[in-house]
């Protein structure tokens, strides 16, 4: 082999080294977007984003607050008055507004092989000035609970969990089937309104 070939076959490589070391890290986080709420449900289709609310959260795609694309969610979650008497509201111990997304939804979670990421991710906007208790829920296939409990207040909050905390927790990582982002609105005088954003895996 002479020399000009080994000089190119030399500039070959670097050239496709320096193509993966770029491209892979793109691709895994194209792959770890699991909503950017940037897709509408199809009209025959039922439920919000065809996500799990149960009717206790109204989902609206939303022209501000976006973190990624040119969309957001507006999440309407409501209170137990809304569904009962003032007198039956009060003797409600907690009223779980949640909205879940998994592999049995109509907008199904693709991605359940969360052992390759780092940190599950979302964007919540706070439009008033409450400051509450916002709630991540996670599901493996074992039927296996680990719930976060992240703050947050007025204005914009990128909430994360750790991955690491979560397979320390014995949650199998490997296969998770389902989340759920969820307020407890018992206290609440009014419907709570925030706008969600950029739901995603981050290698």
């Amino acid at each position: 082999m002479n020399t000009k070939y080994k000089i190119l076959i030399f500039y070959l490589l670097i050239f496709f080294i320096s193509i993966y070391s770029f491209a892979t890290p793109k691709m895994r986080k194209i792959e770890g977007i699991i909503n950017n709420f940037e897709i509408l449900p199809s009209d025959k289709d039922i439920g919000d984003f065809d996500l799990e609310t149960n009717g206790y959260v109204k989902l609206e795609q939303f022209k501000k607050y976006a973190t990624k694309g040119k969309f957001s969610c507006q999440a309407t979650f409501s209170i137990p008055a809304d569904f009962m008497t003032t007198t039956e509201a009060a003797k409600v111990n907690t009223w779980i507004s949640a909205i879940t997304m998994s592999i049995n939804t109509l907008t199904r979670l693709k991605i359940t092989d969360w052992s390759i990421f780092k940190k599950f991710a979302v964007d919540v906007y706070v439009p008033d000035n409450s400051s509450r208790d916002f709630y991540i829920k996670l599901v493996d296939s074992a039927g296996k609970e680990f719930i976060a409990l992240r703050p947050i207040k007025a204005g914009r909050n990128k909430l994360e969990i750790l991955l690491e905390e979560v397979k320390n927790a014995r949650i199998d990582l490997s296969n998770i089937v389902s989340f759920s982002l969820y307020l407890d609105t018992k206290n609440e005088p009014k419907d709570v309104i925030l706008y969600i954003d950029y739901i995603r895996l981050i290698p």
